[in-house]
């Protein structure tokens, strides 16, 4: 084994191997730009009483970002909620600039319990700032 290292045919194609890989790690590396953390910042309007099933229900909402360019996003949320009905919120996200989304919210009634009485829909429109 030892003289196939010293060997300067060997020790080439060993040197060889260990730069390729290197090099090949080196390019894998700088093909996209690494993941960073953005915070949405919502700006929409609040109907009094109303029930959002919302992504911002506990403030701005931390994502990881691949890259400058803005992406289409959307959240969704079900839950069982106390009018005794069963909802599906879609946030909608669609990006209108460098660092803002235009933002839609929507609601779908999925099913009741027998009796019960649904709230009223509220949907909401408004902008999304990425900070």
């Amino acid at each position: 084994m030892q003289q196939a290292l010293t060997s300067p045919v060997f020790r080439s194609i060993a040197v060889g191997g260990v730069l390729l890989v290197l090099a090949l790690s080196q390019v894998g590396m700088g093909a996209t730009k690494p993941a960073h953390g953005r915070r949405l910042v919502l700006h929409a309007r609040v109907a009094p009483n109303a029930v959002y099933l919302t992504a911002w229900v506990n403030g701005p909402v931390p994502v990881p970002f691949e890259g400058d360019k803005l992406v289409p996003l959307t959240f969704t949320t079900r839950a069982s909620v106390s009018d005794g009905c069963r909802w599906l919120a879609t946030e909608t996200l669609v990006p209108i600039g460098p660092t803002r989304y235009s933002y839609r919210y929507d609601e779908t009634l999925l099913e009741c319990d027998p009796g019960s009485t649904p709230y009223v829909k509220t949907p909401r429109t408004g902008c999304v700032t990425v900070e």
